[in-house]
């Protein structure tokens, strides 16, 4: 587990978790909350995974959008990828690589 004393850093903080209703996102959601965060959950995913958290429904391929997540935010987590079997991934690799690089280089930007 984390140690408590990092964790205590995020008290009170403003988080952005990116992908934070995916697996990993989902646990680190739980573990900021808990220590007193202030969560904003941002994905293509409409559920709600924790009830302490603000959800934002958008896409980080967009650069306006990610400047307008990350404004007034201590702390961004990215954690979010795209969906997709293997084999599309064999097919098609240029349709996962693009993005995913779109989509860091937005995050690193607008930070």
């Amino acid at each position: 587990m984390i140690e408590e004393k990092v964790l205590k850093n995020f008290v009170g903080r403003n988080i952005v978790v990116i992908g934070g209703t995916g697996l990993i996102g989902r646990q680190v959601v739980d573990i900021l909350c808990s220590f007193g965060a202030k969560v904003t959950i941002v994905s293509l995913d409409k559920i709600k995974v924790n009830e302490k958290t603000e959800h934002v429904f958008g896409d980080i391929t967009n650069f306006e959008f990610c400047k307008n997540i990350t404004k007034d935010i201590d702390f961004v987590f990215h954690l979010a990828g795209i969906k997709g079997s293997i084999e599309v991934t064999k097919k098609k690799p240029a349709s996962f690589f693009v993005p995913l690089l779109m989509m860091n280089t937005n995050i690193l930007e607008a930070c």
